[in-house]
């Protein structure tokens, strides 16, 4: 028997994907020497700020700077600006993000930031928007794969100057990160198969349970969130995998359906643990394993400082797509979202 198509055609990968990606690496130099300019062993604190997406996509670079002595904080860009915490102020850096550079909030928290005396760096991809214009720099880039690579070099850089990696372990993360961009492409269809039948199967489900951990709780979130309510229109919720077990796998019955992302970091025990659970108590887990992706030509000893990248933006999108084509729904399609004031 053959398998049953979706009544709605996949998009192919585009053109440019590779390009995209490859110039976010070319970007190094450049990217290192904006944040030297910027005295970084001076910082006492990092702020990540965003609205939605944007937000949850610093996931992995967050758990990548908790490396570091100088602590890193993540906020919704309404809320730092009505908060106003006590370490906003000339020692901190401000990486603010929108990908289109339009969010009213987070340009807001921008101009909030600088006005505390904070240095505040932008990442978007519209250089002349109003986000971009209210940063003192701008990191430009060209799709969420090519923002992973931005982020992920931007980290590693700051680990150098707060103390916290040595140059050995900066070539190496480097060297995984050149190596990537195959990698984001191979991803776009190397589990087609299964994202096909788990569409096929879930589409229709009354609500859909995502969960993550660690540098995944974002991508939990970005699925959950934007890619399934947003975009799609269907019921859907993220769990953090440590949260699941105190509370939310209460609602947990054979019929429950629970997305599961796992990630190749040291939290990955976990999801195993949350994995544990549901494989006793449901039967539609479909778990989403980073360290089962092939990843190109990255070598094995550098697979973790790329897999959670991959599957937290391409394979998030790949899934997306393939819900779209069994919906019927355009993933542009909005019902509020700039459509209307809010």
């Amino acid at each position: 028997m053959s398998p049953v198509t979706a009544p709605h055609p996949l998009p192919v990968l585009p053109d440019q994907f590779l390009a995209r990606i490859e110039a976010a690496v070319d970007a190094g130099p450049a990217l290192d020497a904006q944040l030297t300019a910027l005295d970084p062993a001076r910082f006492t604190s990092v702020f990540l700020v965003g609205c939605g997406g944007s937000l949850f996509t610093f996931a992995p670079l967050r758990c990548l700077l908790d490396l570091s002595p100088v602590p890193v904080f993540t906020f919704n860009s309404d809320e730092l600006v009505l908060r106003r915490p006590a370490r906003l102020g000339p020692g901190a850096l401000v990486i603010v993000s929108s990908t289109r550079g339009a969010t009213r909030e987070t340009a807001a928290a921008a101009r909030a930031a600088r006005a505390a005396g904070a240095s505040v760096i932008g990442v978007t991809q519209d250089p002349d928007s109003i986000v971009a214009t209210a940063c003192e720099r701008v990191l430009l880039h060209q799709g969420v794969e090519a923002k992973q690579v931005i982020l992920a070099q931007v980290g590693w850089f700051l680990l150098r100057a707060f103390g916290a990696a040595s140059d050995k372990e900066l070539s190496r993360a480097m060297t995984a990160l050149r190596q990537s961009p195959p990698a984001f492409a191979q991803a776009h269809y190397e589990w087609d198969g299964r994202l096909a039948e788990m569409a096929r199967l879930l589409h229709t489900e009354p609500v859909l349970y995502v969960l993550g951990s660690g540098p995944l709780e974002g991508a939990a979130q970005t699925l959950a969130m934007c890619y399934l309510q947003e975009m799609l229109k269907l019921n859907a919720a993220a769990i953090s995998a440590g949260e699941f077990l105190h509370g939310p796998f209460e609602v947990i019955t054979d019929e429950v359906p629970v997305i599961l992302l796992n990630g190749d970091d040291v939290t990955r025990p976990m999801a195993d643990r949350a994995e544990r659970f549901l494989r006793q108590y449901t039967s539609k887990l479909w778990l989403l394993d980073g360290a089962a992706l092939q990843l190109g030509s990255v070598d094995e000893p550098l697979r973790p400082l790329v897999g959670d990248l991959v599957l937290g933006s391409t394979v998030l999108n790949r899934i997306a797509e393939h819900f779209a084509a069994w919906t019927g729904r355009q993933l542009t399609d909005r019902r509020y979202m700039w459509k209307i004031d809010y």
